[in-house]
């Protein structure tokens, strides 16, 4: 397969041009390019160079494209070609403008824009969980900008539960690099504190697998202020004016000469000043009513606020590990099952080369179990994939670093860690190789038929 950007002008199936190259990572590659459709506009998309997991990676493709979430990527159309001699995979999906890795190189996340990705995180995850899938690559170069929407990449997903405890405690991690611009992260990482509220919290507990999506979904919801939520004393209403004094008449018949009548002040009647007594306590009644109210709803708020940091996730132990069990409707961490015990594989040296490569036969267990690799490269010649087994095992001699040639395969040369493995030992083993540095689309294969 030569180099991604070769491919630039081709046209996949003969439909889709690829325009400019958008992004690369080891056999995978976005490509711009159209549908040819009227009004339907620019598009992207995926190719997956597949040598000896094609099924797989359609399989994976098909599903994610019955996956419709307003935060997901949408898949439009999947299926497979072939470009000069190598089979690819392509999906395609709708325009993608931008990653937040392209965001962060230039700047990190306001609190807003931190809060709008989380809930984008959470939203689009708990929607895979419930289909009893998992993402497996959630990082900042997995969120993506469409229009005017925070999406998650769809073309990585996988059809199986495995993965969903690795997806939580990744937000954790994704929001870190958002927020300081730095993907290293340690639970006792001193710039977390640096962090604006709630999102310290949600990564130290994402992280450190302590927090369900539902908890972070919790920690997210906006809190409202105190005085928002306590109703307002009504203005007390002005006491009704004093009724006019009223007047006394003199008898008609001895009225007084107009000039021997002094003029005297008017004096407020007793009925009005009872009226004024009468009106204090009922201005003070409404006051008291609404004190008491407002003490009743903060004691409410109170425990509201403080009932969600109170209950943690319970954190499973090896010793409690089952076999696996039905996927779940609601998001949960799925218990990985322990590896099978197998003898140790002879580490390659550069020297044993010629017979390093080993045949599938030689490598099915007598009770006819499945048998699972982890495959890291493909070669076309057996040197240079013996070459490859030696500098991994220089590095890493704890990955059992082995090359290994699946029979009908043709000229096919995988370089592989760990040996054979049932499917969930070959999943640990492939995280555990990423982490010291492997290629990030490694990926696990079964070789037992």
């Amino acid at each position: 397969m030569q180099f991604w950007n070769e491919l630039e002008g081709r046209t996949i199936d003969g439909v889709y041009p690829l325009r400019r190259l958008v992004r690369s990572e080891g056999r995978h590659a976005w490509f711009e390019t159209e549908t040819g459709e009227p009004e339907a506009g620019p598009a992207t998309i995926s190719l997956t160079e597949a040598a000896t997991d094609a099924d797989e990676v359609l399989e994976r493709l098909q599903a994610a494209q019955q996956l419709k979430h307003p935060n997901l990527v949408t898949i439009t159309k999947v299926g497979q070609v072939r470009v000069d001699t190598t089979l690819v995979i392509y999906a395609v999906m709708e325009h993608i403008e931008q990653s937040l890795s392209d965001v962060l190189q230039s700047q990190a996340l306001s609190p807003e824009e931190g809060r709008e990705v989380a809930e984008a995180l959470v939203s689009s995850l708990t929607a895979i969980h419930q289909q009893g899938m998992s993402h497996g690559r959630v990082e900042a170069a997995s969120v993506l900008a469409t229009e005017d929407t925070v999406k998650l990449r769809s073309d990585c997903l996988h059809t199986n539960p495995a993965g969903q405890a690795d997806d939580v405690a990744a937000i954790g991690t994704t929001l870190f690099h958002a927020f300081t611009q730095r993907k290293a992260l340690s639970a006792t990482d001193a710039q977390i504190n640096r962090i604006p509220a709630p999102f310290a919290e949600i990564i130290r507990n994402s992280f450190g697998r302590k927090w369900t999506l539902a908890q972070i979904s919790n920690a997210l919801k906006p809190v409202l202020p105190v005085a928002s939520v306590i109703p307002q004393p009504a203005a007390a209403a002005p006491p009704p004016p004093a009724p006019p004094p009223v007047a006394v008449k003199a008898p008609v018949s001895t009225p007084p000469p107009p000039a021997y009548r002094p003029a005297a002040p008017e004096v407020p009647s007793r009925r009005t000043l009872r009226s004024d007594e009468d009106e204090e306590p009922v201005k003070q009644k409404p006051w008291l009513l609404y004190g008491g109210l407002g003490v009743v709803l903060l004691a409410i708020i109170g425990w509201l606020l403080l009932r969600p940091h109170s209950v943690q996730a319970p954190v499973e132990t090896p010793t409690q590990a089952t076999a696996p069990a039905p996927a779940p409707p609601a998001p949960a961490i799925a218990t990985a099952k322990p590896p099978v015990a197998r003898p140790p594989a002879a580490k390659p040296s550069p020297s044993a080369g010629a017979s390093a490569a080993r045949s599938d036969a030689a490598t099915v267990p007598a009770d006819g179990r499945t048998v699972w690799r982890v495959v890291a490269y493909t070669y076309r010649g057996q040197t240079k994939a013996s070459d490859m087994v030696a500098k991994i095992s220089g590095k890493h001699s704890d990955l059992d670093a082995e090359v290994f040639s699946p029979p009908g395969r043709g000229t096919v040369y995988l370089v592989t860690v760990g040996g054979a493995m049932d499917h969930d030992a070959a999943v640990k083993m492939r995280n555990k190789a990423q982490r010291e540095g492997l290629p990030a689309d490694s990926y696990v294969q079964n070789f037992s038929r």
